[in-house]
C-alpha cells in the first residue's frame, strides 16, 4: 500500500507507526520527492525521471539523467568528476573518472545538439576539474 502524507498528517503517520510496531512483516518505507527542476525551456520532471526541452520529450539513458540532474541540481556549482562519478554510479571512482564523466557529457549535449543549439553550452567544462551548469537564455 502507498500512502503519500504531507508534514501536516503527522497524526495519521503516528497512528500508521504503532500499526506497524504490532506487526513487523510490514515496513514503513519513507520516499522524498525531489522538486522538478525549471530552467527556462529546460524541464527535469523527477517525479517521472523524464526530461522536455521545448515541452519535447528528450530520451535520455539513465546516466545521463542522473548527470544532468546532478548538474542543474546544483545550478552554477562546479561539481568535480569524482563528485559526478560517485553521485552517478554510486560507487567511489577507480581512476578513470574524467573520462566516464567526460564521455556521458559528450553524450548528452549531442542528443540536446540534435533539437536545440543552445543546451550543450550550458553544461560548461572546467578543464581539469569537472563540468558546471549554467542556465542560459536564448
Amino acid at each position: 500500500m502507498i500512502l503519500e502524507l504531507s508534514d501536516q498528517d503527522n497524526v495519521a503517520l503516528e497512528e500508521i507507526s504503532k500499526i506497524l510496531e504490532r506487526h513487523p512483516d510490514l515496513k514503513l518505507i519513507e520516499m522524498v520527492v525531489e522538486p522538478t527542476l525549471i530552467f527556462n525551456h529546460l524541464i527535469i520532471d523527477t517525479g517521472k525521471r523524464k526530461v522536455y526541452y521545448n515541452q519535447q520529450e528528450v530520451l535520455l539513458t539513465t546516466k545521463e539523467y542522473e548527470l544532468l540532474y546532478r548538474l542543474a541540481l546544483y545550478e552554477g556549482r562546479v561539481l568535480s568528476y569524482r563528485q559526478l562519478y560517485e553521485a552517478v554510479w554510486g560507487e567511489d571512482p577507480m581512476g578513470n573518472e574524467a573520462n566516464a564523466v567526460s564521455c556521458h557529457v559528450y553524450g548528452l549535449r549531442r542528443k540536446f545538439r540534435e533539437i536545440a543549439l543552445s543546451l550543450p553550452s550550458a553544461i560548461r567544462c572546467v578543464r581539469e576539474v569537472g563540468f558546471c551548469f549554467e542556465d542560459i537564455t536564448e
